[in-house]
């Protein structure tokens, strides 16, 4: 996950000190946890929120600032607390880099054309 907007997406930011993260990543990390829980999409969460799939997808990888009424609308439409949306734990971390590690691994196995 990119540490701003504008870094580019290729570089790769190790996330391992919890209070370095931006409010973006641990709202990220946050929704990354609540789908993973309720295997959710984030094509089902946009459908809750009345949301687009892209914007959802922004948000969920800490490139998009939401307002607080969206905010507000996800603790309630998700019955979590805004606390449990930005909560970081280690194992959401282990979570985290498991899924990038895949990730690398699925795009090194690709094909070159």
């Amino acid at each position: 996950m990119p540490r701003l907007k504008d870094d580019a997406p290729d570089e790769r930011s190790d996330v391992t000190d919890l209070t370095s993260l931006s409010f973006q990543e641990r709202l990220a990390i946050g929704l990354d946890r609540l789908k993973s829980e309720r295997k959710l999409t984030n094509k089902e969460l946009g459908e809750q929120l009345g949301v687009s799939e892209a914007y959802m997808s922004q948000v969920t990888r800490g490139m998009r600032d939401v307002k607080l009424t969206t905010l507000d609308k996800m603790t309630r439409i998700w019955d979590v607390s805004i606390e449990d949306l930005f909560t970081v734990t280690e194992d959401d971390l282990a979570r985290i880099a498991a899924k990038k590690a895949r990730r690398r691994k699925r795009k090194a196995a690709k094909p070159s054309s």
